[in-house]
């Protein structure tokens, strides 16, 4: 069974941990960031079809195992809960 994980934050460790999740053989299935043309030249430099402007869309509507938050430290707190309550697993 593959996982299937979303990415929270299209900045600039976004790509090392995809990389890493890749290696783990886990997929990538779509990315949420507020800034919709960064997040849209970030998955399609990455391969990544799905697409979305905030994590509640991404988790209503992409299929996922998983989130990693790649996000401010700030931020991970809300992100991760809201994540969590949809019963999704969390890095």
């Amino acid at each position: 069974m593959t996982i299937k994980i979303g990415i929270v934050g299209a900045g600039g460790m976004a790509d090392y941990h995809i990389t890493g999740f890749r290696q783990a053989r886990a997929e990538v299935v779509a990315i949420a960031d507020q800034n919709t043309a960064k997040c849209t030249a970030f998955a399609a430099e990455q391969g990544i079809e799905q697409t979305f402007c905030s994590l509640t869309e991404m988790l209503n509507g992409a299929g996922l195992d998983a989130v990693s938050i790649i996000t401010p430290n700030k931020f991970h707190m809300p992100l991760a809960l809201e994540a969590l309550q949809a019963g999704k697993h969390v890095f």
